[in-house]
């Protein structure tokens, strides 16, 4: 088994490796929520705070559905709609949050909306390496 697999296999087997990195992941959420404009990057592309609002929440997504795999025993739609419930509302906190931030605006419906779609890829990103993880133990059995 690759490196790769062995890394899979060790964080989707083990509860407490996505629940750190959950938690590691909302403690980079509140830096950056509170971080003012002069300590953000410079965007270089248009609509890069949407890329990045959505590749952020699809890391916090996908960890915290694995999280929730292993600790809830959820899976298919439950899954879903408790990731996308529970990233909804830290998203919408982060937009209210930055509206009391100097230089931001916050409140943005566009940022949530690419916060949203990014958990809900992760939990669909989280299917496919969990597929990908099972097909390759099915391989070599």
């Amino acid at each position: 088994m690759s490196i790769l697999f062995r890394i899979l296999d060790f964080t989707l087997n083990r509860p407490a490796v996505p629940t750190t990195l959950f938690g590691i992941w909302l403690s980079i959420l509140y830096h950056v929520s509170n971080s003012v404009p002069g300590e953000m990057p410079e965007m270089i592309v248009p609509q890069q705070d949407k890329i990045l609002h959505f590749v952020f929440f699809l890391g916090g997504g996908t960890v915290l559905a694995a999280s929730l795999r292993l600790l809830a025993k959820l899976r298919g739609i439950r899954l879903l709609l408790a990731v996308a419930l529970v990233m909804g509302v830290l998203g919408a906190l982060d937009e209210y949050n930055q509206q009391f931030i100097p230089g931001r605006s916050g409140l943005s419906l566009e940022d949530w909306i690419a916060d949203m779609s990014g958990a809900v890829a992760g939990v669909g990103l989280l299917h496919l390496l969990v597929a990908q993880l099972w097909t390759k133990e099915i391989n070599e059995a």
